[in-house]
């Protein structure tokens, strides 16, 4: 399919198609930039990409003139991110081949991303804003020039900028921004909540120690979730929802090499650590522990194996020696990582059987993700009452029947407070799409999880003949509140 490019709607004098570029980074990709003896190939080959003999892991940046002219087909590709780097009145800016951004600093271009998955005839794309706003734009696929699908930001770029600011304080140090300006006191880019995680620059978004210590108090030593679950309601072990991996050659409490259908089941406390103590600690901090189990059944039918006595402990926020734990785990929805302290009992038997990649793809990342994301949504705890029939208050669905409420994540979920990700709420509430209804909230990606929500991935199919990015009004790029 054709890529193509629309920059009708970006309203910005300082830009034109000639300092306006486009550069990739891949997994995989098969795509010819201009035709005949001239074309170039861009093919990536496990993240790399030859270049003049060369290895590197970005693609050389291409005008988006460039583009027009001479044409981009994309012929597939696995996990190809798009960088869409803005120049200035003043200057040409676009990434280095070989570059991948750094984004902490003020000397790297603003930029957009998009990604996308193609095997030709299918595949997956979206936009994300979870570790950076740069640009709001629009990704659609077409057949022959009527949209197929698309998503995209809904609000303009200084709007959206001056917004995400707001919620993030407009910190003024530099040890403390999401905020950068470039040379002329214009917008470059907002930082997501994912990207503060070791201490050495300060996380300027709101914890979630008041949220947790509403939960503590509200719910004592009971389950602040219904139950952390993928098994559709109603269903038996090994039902709808359930995923499919097979059992490796040493398993010893099922079949060794045989396929089974696993499901997961999690409860989730809360434990106070510090109590209130004044400004330094004016909620507390908390822990929490997931506990419970996973089921596997045959796929072709038969006895369920229990793998009982799972749990997952969640380190509070030390906010003395300044490593936020909690708040990294629920904003990076990760186990693992730094400024992370997350550990596992009770799981060798099941790691044993099916593997530790698989189980973290079955159940670990997923029992765990599905709380983060519930804490980043605000869904735990609400008493918003669901879109889905009859309306429950979310605080009594499971983990899997939150997803089917996409329009009340963020701060429908939690109308009273902002127990949620304010960064995540402003993404999701500027960004909507088509993709078999269309919607005005949840269309770009906020935070790591809201793909549980299934509206910000669309996908093409056979007829789909061209990918289409448009770039959508800058407005002046001036903040309207001080740094």
């Amino acid at each position: 399919m054709n890529v193509t490019f629309d920059m009708s709607q970006l309203n910005n004098p300082a830009l034109t198609a000639s300092n306006v570029f486009i550069s990739f980074a891949a997994a995989a990709s098969d795509m010819v930039y201009g035709s005949g003896t001239s074309a170039q190939t861009i093919n990536f080959v496990n993240g790399n990409l030859t270049v003049g003999g060369q290895s590197y892991g970005t693609s050389p940046a291409y005008s988006l003139q460039d583009i027009a002219t001479n044409g981009l087909v994309l012929n597939s590709a696995t996990s190809l991110i798009g960088f869409i780097s803005y120049g200035t009145a003043t200057g040409i800016a676009q990434l280095a081949t070989g570059t991948q951004p750094n984004l902490l600093s003020a000397a790297t271009p603003r930029y957009s991303i998009f990604e996308v998955s193609y095997d030709g005839t299918t595949g997956g794309a979206d936009i994300t804003n979870i570790s950076q706003y740069g640009g709001s734009i629009e990704l659609a696929f077409l057949q022959d020039g009527t949209t197929q699908t698309y998503v995209g930001n809904t609000l303009d770029t200084t709007s959206t900028f001056n917004a995400l600011a707001a919620v993030s304080g407009f910190s003024g140090s530099t040890s403390t921004t999401a905020v950068f300006l470039d040379n002329d006191g214009l917008f470059l880019r907002a930082i997501g909540t994912n990207l503060f995680p070791d201490g050495t620059v300060q996380n300027p978004y709101p914890g979630f120690n008041a949220y947790l210590q509403n939960l503590f108090t509200s719910y004592g030593s009971k389950s602040v979730v219904t139950e952390l679950t993928n098994l559709a309601p109603g269903q038996n072990p090994g039902g709808a929802g359930s995923a499919g991996f097979l059992s490796t050659s040493v398993a010893t409490q099922v079949t060794p090499s045989t396929s089974y259908n696993l499901d997961y089941h999690f409860t989730a406390t809360v434990s106070q650590v510090t109590v209130p103590s004044g400004a330094s600690d004016p909620n507390g901090t908390y822990s929490v522990q997931l506990s419970g189990y996973v089921n596997a059944t045959p796929s072709t039918g038969g006895s369920t194996v229990i793998y009982n006595n799972l749990s997952v402990s969640i380190a509070a926020d030390d906010l003395v020696g300044g490593n936020l734990y909690m708040t990294n785990f629920i904003y990076q929805a990760a186990t693992t990582g730094a400024g992370i302290s997350v550990t596992q009992s009770g799981w060798d038997a099941l790691n044993n059987d099916f593997g530790t990649a698989n189980v973290n793809a079955a159940a670990l990342l997923k029992a765990t993700g599905d709380f983060a994301e519930g804490m980043t949504c605000g869904f735990i705890g609400s008493s918003t009452l669901s879109t889905t029939s009859p309306p429950t208050a979310l605080s009594g669905l499971s983990s899997y029947e939150w997803w089917q409420n996409p329009t009340l994540a963020y701060a429908p979920a939690q109308p009273n407070n902002n127990y949620y990700s304010v960064y995540g709420n402003v993404i999701s509430a500027n960004s909507g799409g088509q993709n078999g209804i269309t919607f005005s909230r949840g269309g770009v990606y906020g935070s790591p999880y809201d793909d549980r929500f299934g509206l910000n991935l669309i996908a093409p199919n056979a007829s789909t003949d061209e990918m289409h990015i448009t770039l959508l009004a800058d407005g002046n790029l001036t903040p309207t509140s001080p740094t």
